[in-house]
């Protein structure tokens, strides 16, 4: 025979050549394997020293392999492929339900890759087009990737200079999705497939995570969306990517625990192994942590996910509503870290030429304009209502023994288990991001929104105050609840089964330092007695005591008489180590129907507070909500009642420049708003804008309204129009310069009086969009001021930088009836029967003795031709002047005797002379006054 201590068929062999079978020890992971590889490990060794003509040396895989299957390796490879594609299908799930809000609220600003086209045109003057099937065929892998918490990164690169920004949004429900998937694949596809050993069990699960993570990496790879865009005679690189080192990582743990979660039922492993009872041992309760806070978290997550998702579609509409999948878990964890009554940091730092300047600040769920009063409490309330369901779902699963009860460690697993969870949400729920020159550590900015550092220590206090609350307070209740809220605190029976398995062998095997035999089917050694270790259970009454353990199952060298074997308990126990939680005392049926009709009275006010809420939060937002508000406002200008607007958003302006505010003025105005469309409306506390659209002339121009609540209807708040705000694009401005002396103007053909003075001066209006007609009002036939002068005010638009002027001019009556009175003048200084009239344009000079000069008669040959204009000096005289000159003739008797003596010669003669003449002339309504200068 050969020296072997194995048969041929590998089977082990007794010291007197019978067979035995092989019992590994209990409470190693992987016994059975393990156990086999040893046998074979030693056979190949003996044959390694074998005569010639034997069996030559042959390869043996490991333990953890040799059992392995193509279809151990296959079908984690497929689970974590299924992953994957979960992960893409949420994210395109998330997205179409975007678009399905968006169609919804029928945004006139056109598609969502149509705005991005209009932003990136706006900065390079070049829109792309991203409505093609690149950009559809890129976003949703990469916004996929960004599940494993990697950044979404714009890379631009232009004239061998580029930069690159950032930003990290977790997308949680893609993830949620991808682990679902694997788990379920995992689980169907194993269906009747063995798992020996953990071992084996963690490989497959190893080969899952590989698989997800290294397709995710390569899929994010290959569709990253790459553009090229023409800016100033360059071309601009832009790439969009999420790939990073951390996404196969992230990645392969996450496959990594999903599917070995899902291969646990296929484990064939009898008993807890070493790691999980020494785990056990040590910190009693820690394999059962992960119930009360999940528990927690789910009562809190779904009363708050409902409340945020109807808060979203009342105050922003169908789009951020049907968006939630993106933005709702990341919004959860935020309140139930506030509601926890830690706090959010927000931060951000800026390198500039080597100077790091930034700052972050705290919020909390208090703190001003972060959440509203009435808010703030049910947040609370639930905090608490979700602490109290931890707190029972604790008590009913943590492990209750005397070793427990001895252990000083059983008082921290808990809180060590939420400072752990703290420190998880700081990263699990950071939104950040950054931008940065390429190659460069001069330029850079970054912000990140997250749990503060403290968090950890806020949820280890919580963990200690749900401790407490197990072992103090809920024992006094925990049995009187209904049956079916029992159930969902403390788990499965199968669940609750394998936990009392573990804590009894934690009870059994470590207390004398030797480890017993795990299962039932291994034959006991003769002349040995096995007696059954109870399962521990949830209940004090049922704490066993510790007894020493001092020979494995099978193996009694070394026992002394009457030495018992103790044997651990295996999973196969884990049904009857359920059952065995102590029976529960009925309940007294009155006793029962009183906290049944007190449950349906506190449910029934719960669903009545809930209702009560979201009507306010409606009714708030609709009818007394500032939106609202902002329509009645709109309505009026639509209806050109100016005096209604004014009313209710007061220009706060002096009455002088509101004159143009009235019904007759507007109404009569041309190009007035002809539609509007109120389109979001944000809300600061007691501070809003509501975000319009208004159609004047063909032309839709976005306008904002400052709201202000500073009074309320009820308990409702009221809204008007922030006069004091800036930022109102509703009312504009534009100014008219008044001539000297007028005090009236003409708009839209209504009269408008204002300030008479005697110097030109500038007046301004405060006005609602429209067209409006301006005229100078003149009291006289004499003098105009030129025809209308339109003001085209648009909304949305700068005031006008000049205003109107307007310069005086003469109308052709005022030469007209000059003329009349200048040459009524010149007819009256023809009858004055002198050589030259006193006050005349025209006269006769005589030369010598004036006794030789008789009987002079003029006559008005050809009338002058007058101007008028306005003193070029500003004293505002009009004055006149002969543009053409006039002539008169003049006919007299001369005396051509020269000498005194003899008796006169008088001979008839006659002569010209030129008219003209210059004065001013004085407007007096229809009456003028002429002073000419002769």
């Amino acid at each position: 025979m050969p020296s072997s201590a194995h048969g041929p068929a590998g089977e082990s062999r007794d010291r007197n050549g019978e067979k035995t079978e092989a019992v590994p020890a209990a409470g190693h992971e992987g016994h059975g394997a393990a156990a086999a590889g040893a046998a074979s490990h030693g056979a190949a060794s003996a044959g390694a020293a074998t005569a010639p003509g034997q069996q030559p040396y042959a390869y043996s895989p490991p333990a953890a392999l040799s059992t392995m299957t193509p279809r151990h390796w296959w079908v984690p490879a497929v689970a974590g492929a299924a992953g994957y594609v979960g992960m893409v299908l949420g994210t395109v799930l998330a997205m179409l339900l975007t678009l399905l809000g968006a169609a919804i609220a029928g945004d006139s600003s056109g598609s969502l890759t149509d705005q991005v086209d209009n932003q990136i045109g706006t900065f390079t003057g070049e829109a792309p087009d991203l409505s093609g099937a690149a950009w559809f065929l890129s976003v949703p892998f990469q916004l996929a990737a960004m599940a494993a918490l990697v950044p979404l990164r714009v890379i631009a690169s232009v004239g061998g200079e580029g930069g690159t920004a950032g930003i990290t949004v977790p997308q949680h429900f893609a993830l949620a999705c991808g682990i679902a998937a694997a788990w379920f694949v995992a689980r169907k596809l194993s269906a009747g497939l063995r798992v020996e050993t953990r071992a084996v069990q963690w490989v497959m699960a190893a080969v899952g995570g590989v698989v997800w993570g290294a397709l995710a990496l390569i899929v994010t790879a290959v569709t990253v969306l790459r553009m090229d865009l023409s800016v100033f005679y360059s071309t601009l690189q832009l790439r969009i990517t999420a790939v990073g080192p951390g996404l196969f990582a992230v990645l392969l743990v996450v496959g990594l625990l999903s599917i070995a979660s899902a291969l646990n039922v296929r484990s064939t492993q009898a008993a807890p192994g070493r790691v999980v009872i020494g785990a056990e041992r040590s910190l009693p309760g820690a394999l059962q942590v992960l119930r009360p806070i999940v528990v927690q978290f789910t009562v809190f997550a779904v009363v708050a996910g409902l409340g945020l998702l109807i808060w979203a579609f009342v105050k922003y509409g169908a789009v951020a509503g049907f968006s939630a999948l993106f933005w709702l878990p990341v919004a959860v964890g935020w309140l139930f870290v506030l509601s926890l009554l830690s706090a959010l940091t927000a931060g951000g730092a800026a390198i500039s030429y080597t100077d790091l300047t930034g700052n972050s600040h705290a919020f909390y769920l208090w703190s001003e304009g972060t959440v509203p009063g009435w808010a703030v409490v049910l947040c609370i309330l639930l905090a608490l209502v979700s602490v109290l369901c931890a707190a029972t779902a604790w008590g009913h699963v943590r492990p209750m023994n005397q070793r427990v009860a001895r252990n000083p460690f059983a008082w921290a697993v808990l809180p060590l288990a939420y400072f752990v969870l703290g420190i998880l949400l700081m990263w699990l729920l950071n939104v950040s991001g950054f931008a940065a020159e390429a190659g460069s550590r001069t330029q850079g900015a970054g912000f990140s929104l997250r749990p503060a550092g403290w968090t950890c220590l806020v949820l280890l206090l919580w963990g200690a105050v749900i401790e407490l609350l197990a072992r103090f307070v809920v024992p006094a209740f925990m049995n009187s609840l209904p049956a079916g809220v029992t159930r969902g605190l403390r788990g499965s029976e199968r669940s609750r089964g394998r936990a009392a398995v573990v804590a009894s062998a934690a009870a059994v095997g470590g207390a004398g330092g030797a480890v017993a035999a795990a299962g039932h089917h291994a034959a006991t050694a003769p002349g040995t007695t096995t007696s059954a270790t109870p399962a521990a259970t949830s209940s004090p009454a049922a704490c066993p005591t510790e007894d020493t353990v001092t020979a494995q199952r099978g193996d009694t060298a070394g026992l002394t008489p009457g030495e018992q074997t103790r044997v651990l308990p295996s999973y196969d126990d884990a049904r009857p180590a359920a059952a065995a939680q102590p029976e529960r005392t009925p309940m007294d049926p009155a006793k029962k129907k009183r906290i049944r009709l007190i449950a349906i009275i506190v449910g029934a006010l719960v669903l009545l507070a809930m209702a009560a809420v979201i009507v306010f939060s409606v009714l708030s937002r609709t009818v007394f909500g500032p939106d609202n508000q902002a329509e009645e406002l709109l309505q009026s200008v639509q209806d050109g009642k100016a005096s209604a607007v004014a009313k209710a958003a007061d220009p706060n302006v002096a009455t002088g420049e509101r004159a143009l505010l009235t019904d007759e003025i507007y109404g009569a105005a041309e190009n007035r708003v002809s539609s509007y469309k109120v389109k979001d409306t944000q809300i600061d506390g007691d501070h809003a804008t509501v975000n319009a659209t208004v159609t004047q002339d063909g032309v839709t121009t976005p306008v904002s309204l400052p709201m202000v609540s500073d009074s309320r209807a009820g308990l409702f708040k009221s809204w008007r129009v922030d006069e004091t705000a800036a930022g109102s694009s509703l009312y504009q401005t534009f100014s008219v310069e008044v001539p000297a002396g007028v005090d009236e103007l003409t708009v839209n053909d209504q009269k408008v009086t204002v300030d008479k003075q005697n110097d030109p001066h500038a007046q301004e209006f405060t006005v609602l969009p429209g067209d409006y007609a301006v005229g100078v009002s003149s009291a006289s036939k004499y003098v105009t001021y030129g025809g209308n002068q339109v003001a085209q005010i648009r909304a949305g638009a700068e005031s006008m930088d000049s205003g109107m002027s307007f310069s005086q001019s003469f109308t052709p009556a005022l030469e007209q009836d000059l003329t009349k009175q200048l040459n009524a003048k010149l007819d009256t200084c023809a009858k004055s029967g002198e050589f030259e009239p006193d006050g005349c344009p025209f006269g006769y000079s005589i030369f010598g003795d004036e006794k030789d000069y008789r009987n002079p008669v003029w006559s008005i040959e050809r009338y002058p031709t007058y101007s008028v204009s306005r003193s070029p000096f500003g004293s505002g005289e009009i004055s006149f002047s002969t543009s053409k000159s006039g002539e008169a003739r003049l006919n007299y008797q001369h005396n051509e005797e020269y000498d005194d003596d003899e008796p006169a010669d008088w001979s008839d003669e006659d002569t010209t002379t030129s008219i003209s003449t210059s004065g001013t002339v004085t407007v007096s309504g229809d009456k003028i006054t002429v002073d000419s200068n002769d």
